[in-house]
């Protein structure tokens, strides 16, 4: 076991948006987490990511954590490079393969944030996380803003980051978005998570 979220609850407002959610994730799992917005999708990312706390339940993590965000969270005034170096800092090693994830990205280094579009934003975002070779991805509508070669790509690097080890669990509300290794699909419904 790599990430298990116990009995987790959430309210905002009094109202319940998680209800005892219970997931487990082992090295080498990818669950997709499908279904429209308003759900608790990115919430549940979040508990898992430590980011927000749970009103109940628990969250074990026993590895690093990436995530990626649905507002992208990049550094407005860092380059794209600069952008990935200050997320690896702590991790000299994973610096070394910068240029190689900006590449398989199509990233120009030198460009900033205000000067990408939506998706090449988007392709940052990713890269980031992709290149922290966290034991766990969070990955918030990965496929957002991305063209159809775009997704099949990213489909792609999500299969080989579970091929490595690592844990993914990704959300999206289109449901053919499906990496060949994810084998569990779910979704949230009254609070708790169903299968798709």
């Amino acid at each position: 076991m790599i990430l298990e979220l116990q009995a987790v609850g959430k309210s905002y407002s009094g109202r319940p948006i998680l209800d005892g959610i219970d997931l487990r994730l082992n090295p080498g799992d990818c669950v997709r987490l499908v279904g429209p917005s308003g759900l608790g999708k990115s919430t549940l990312l979040e508990i898992a990511a430590g980011l927000t706390p749970p009103d109940a339940g628990r969250v074990i993590r026993s590895g690093t954590v990436a995530m990626t965000f649905q507002d992208d969270a990049l550094l407005p005034w860092a380059s794209a490079a600069d952008n990935l170096l200050y997320a690896l800092a702590a991790r000299p090693s994973a610096c070394t393969r910068i240029p190689d994830w900006l590449a398989h990205f199509e990233l120009p280094p030198g460009l900033l944030p205000a000067e990408m579009s939506g998706g090449m934003r988007r392709r940052l975002s990713l890269a980031r996380a992709f290149a922290a070779e966290a034991a766990v991805l969070l990955l918030d509508e990965p496929f957002a803003f991305l063209d159809a070669g775009w997704r099949a790509r990213v489909a792609e690097t999500i299969d080989d980051a579970v091929t490595g080890g690592a844990a993914v669990l990704f959300s999206t509300h289109q449901s053919e978005e499906t990496p060949r290794a994810c084998r569990r699909s779910i979704s949230i419904e009254n609070g708790r998570i169903v299968a798709v």
